[in-house]
């Protein structure tokens, strides 16, 4: 019970800002203008073998330095810092 109080002081004393908040909206416009994009084929999960040949998931890396949005996304940026 005592952590949860400190959570609850601790948040209600943190710096507040609208970017998250900001965020989610852009990001809930851009689901509505592009609606169903393809995921990339690189995140793809491939979990049977004829997915496998098809190319999903080749050359994934746990924590990759490249942009992994969908092509109309690309460089998109929704939490500003």
């Amino acid at each position: 019970m005592l952590n949860l109080a400190h959570g609850v002081a601790y948040l209600a004393n943190a710096p507040k800002d609208r970017s998250a908040c900001d965020a989610i909206g852009a990001a809930m416009e851009d689901a509505k203008k592009y609606g169903n994009l393809p995921v990339p084929m690189l995140i793809r999960n491939a979990p049977t073998k004829l997915m496998k040949n098809l190319g999903y998931g080749k050359g994934y890396e746990l924590y990759p330095e490249e942009d992994l949005m969908p092509e109309k996304l690309k460089g998109k940026k929704y939490l500003k810092k």
